[in-house]
């Protein structure tokens, strides 16, 4: 066995996920008993009632799921009756969701359990604490999205770069045929 590695392991995006990832769990944990519902169903019901007529596209935007669950588990919410799918009056292709009377029901119940939860979540904080993280949050998630487009150009030229690496005869790698 060989020696310990001075690696670095508390990298912020994996504190943030490990923290997200076990509250995430408990969090879904109760609504599935208290409301019979996930805790991406809870969000997605969350961003439709606070912006009805929010479209797909937005949906996923600021959800932050893979566009591919937030159609399923939009499908499912309509299915349950919970959200309603409008066809746009400006473009067809749209499709505008809200919420049901159900749905608002629902969201509305889960709202108070979301609220004690993250205060037990975060009682190891102060107040202070609590709205400083809040702030570094938003603070690091307008940063991304404001170098989003740099970022992926970044990505295309080292793409770029690494597919005429491959091909190079002096690479000592075979080219691609």
């Amino acid at each position: 066995m060989h020696a310990p590695l001075q690696l670095k392991t508390d990298y912020i995006n994996v504190l943030l996920d490990v923290a997200s990832a076990r509250t995430r769990d408990r969090g879904s944990r109760v609504y599935e008993l208290e409301l019979g519902l996930s805790i991406r169903d809870v969000r997605l019901l969350r961003m439709i009632g606070g912006a009805p007529g929010i479209t797909m596209g937005q949906l996923v935007q600021i959800c932050a799921i893979e566009k591919t669950l937030v159609s399923k588990l939009v499908g499912s919410l309509v299915q349950r009756e919970l959200v309603q799918r409008q066809i746009g009056n400006e473009d067809a292709r749209q499709i505008h969701l809200c919420l049901t009377p159900a749905g608002i029901d629902l969201v509305l119940q889960a709202e108070p359990i979301g609220v004690e939860m993250e205060a037990r979540f975060l009682d190891c904080l102060t107040t202070g604490e609590v709205d400083t993280l809040r702030r570094i949050l938003h603070k690091i998630i307008d940063a991304e999205a404001g170098s989003r487009d740099i970022f992926e150009f970044l990505l295309a030229q080292l793409r770029e770069s690494k597919a005429s690496d491959s091909s190079s005869p002096a690479s000592g790698t075979p080219r691609k045929k």
